[in-house]
């Protein structure tokens, strides 16, 4: 993936520098992408895509649709992975900030009705 992510930044006309800028990274991450040593998240695919006036599929394509496909898939399951990962993280922050619950609030709360 990472030469069509190279080869869609340069028709685009931009450098690695500018691409970053556009997505907020730092430039030796584009390099990175493009040397394939990591992968964009899906997120930053379709950023990519838009700044270079392509199409993910694209950006993802192998040589034959069923490959193509996994890699979509792979890449989703990734951003479920990181998106369930901060969610844990989220919970457990507010499990150490929230008050522990008693079961005599509750009954206080439905015996005054």
């Amino acid at each position: 993936m990472g030469g069509r992510v190279r080869a869609a930044r340069r028709a685009a006309g931009l450098t690695q520098k500018q691409l970053a800028e556009a997505l907020g990274v730092e430039p030796i991450t584009v390099s990175r992408w493009e040397r394939d040593v990591t992968s964009p998240s899906l997120p930053r695919l379709r950023r990519i895509a838009e700044l270079t006036e392509t199409t993910v599929s694209e950006l993802v394509r192998t040589k034959d649709g069923v490959s193509e496909q996994a890699a979509e898939l792979a890449a989703l399951r990734e951003e479920l992975a990181e998106t369930r990962e901060l969610v844990d993280r989220v919970v457990q922050a507010l499990e150490r900030l929230a008050p522990p619950r008693t079961n005599s609030g509750s009954q206080q709360a439905s015996g005054g009705s």
